[in-house]
């Protein structure tokens, strides 16, 4: 019996002090309801002063302006990209450094490089990796994952990403671009890789011209013996067969090597370059921060102010 007393007291306790709560929090209110009344001009003024403040301040911070420029790295120059990109992020530490003649450090706050995630590139190039490390892309492979940023892997993509962040949207993208093709190695490699595919069409296309000789000779000899191409053709087992799967093949050949010669223009083949965009800061929000920050003064001002008082009289 006493137990429930003691429950029924503590329930009653914790109502009680629930109620004086809630009425404190309802006071509360009421004062501060008040105070605003009070003040809502000064608080009105406050408001507007802020807008007026921030939006003065907003047009005097000159915005960031960023771009992106997406590039395909050619005769395995993936490495001299990220590293190229390290070095220009170094030298910004120096002011109006200029790389090149065309190239200077003046205006730009910050650059990087990042691969543009696709796993199917990744299954693509797996034949080029080290064999031991195979084991480690799928393991450490998922969405969430940025396995990928790491210059071991950073080959494995076909597509990379290049962020700058500059002052002023009037730098010149292709400078940044033109200091990266500046590598005479890369060119040099990038021009041999570029003459070996021709050679190879042309040798494939010599091929083909001996191959339609040949049909053109044997063409003419069926004729005589009443005999169709077509029949050869079909028949797997013939020699005319197997001439024409040759001739298939380089002609397949020869069209996917004509579709890497564009890719080789450049050591870098650039596919798109981003508009400069204003990036997103602190300066964009000064019109909504400033006003809330001189509203909150004031309250705590006029907090105080009123805690001290209260101070005072306790004393």
């Amino acid at each position: 019996m006493s137990q429930d007393t003691n429950q029924d007291i503590d329930l009653f306790d914790l109502f009680r002090g629930m109620r004086n709560l809630f009425k404190k929090c309802l006071i509360y209110a009421y004062h501060f309801g008040r105070f605003i009344v009070r003040n809502v001009l000064i608080i009105i003024g406050l408001i507007v002063l802020g807008v007026v403040v921030g939006y003065g301040l907003s047009k005097l911070i000159k915005p960031l302006q960023t771009a992106e420029i997406l590039v395909a790295p050619n005769v395995e120059s993936t490495a001299y990209l990220y590293g190229k990109v390290e070095q220009i992020n170094q030298s910004l530490k120096n002011k109006g450094y200029k790389l090149t003649t065309d190239f200077s450090t003046e205006n730009l706050k910050k650059i990087s490089v990042e691969p543009v995630e696709d796993i199917t590139s990744v299954l693509k190039n797996l034949e080029d990796f080290p064999q031991d490390i195979i084991p480690r892309i799928s393991e450490n492979y998922s969405d969430e994952s940025t396995f990928y940023d790491k210059p071991l892997y950073a080959p494995a993509y076909d597509l990379h990403r290049i962020v700058v962040v500059a002052s002023d949207s009037l730098m010149d993208l292709d400078a940044i671009t033109a200091y990266l093709e500046s590598n005479t190695f890369l060119q040099q490699k990038r021009t041999a890789a570029l003459s070996a595919i021709k050679k190879e069409i042309e040798a494939n296309t010599f091929s083909i011209r001996q191959i339609d000789s040949v049909l053109i000779n044997v063409s003419v000899a069926l004729k005589q013996r009443n005999t169709s191409l077509n029949f050869l053709t079909n028949n797997e087992n013939s020699a005319t067969s197997a001439i024409l799967n040759s001739k298939a093949e380089l002609l397949l050949e020869n069209r996917i090597l004509e579709q890497k010669i564009p890719e080789l223009d450049a050591v870098f083949k650039v596919y798109s370059i981003s508009a400069w965009v204003e990036k997103t800061s602190l300066r964009s929000v000064l019109v909504l921060i400033i006003p809330v920050l001189l509203v909150f003064l004031f309250v705590c001002y006029h907090l105080l102010i009123r805690f001290k008082k209260r101070f005072k009289n306790e004393l």
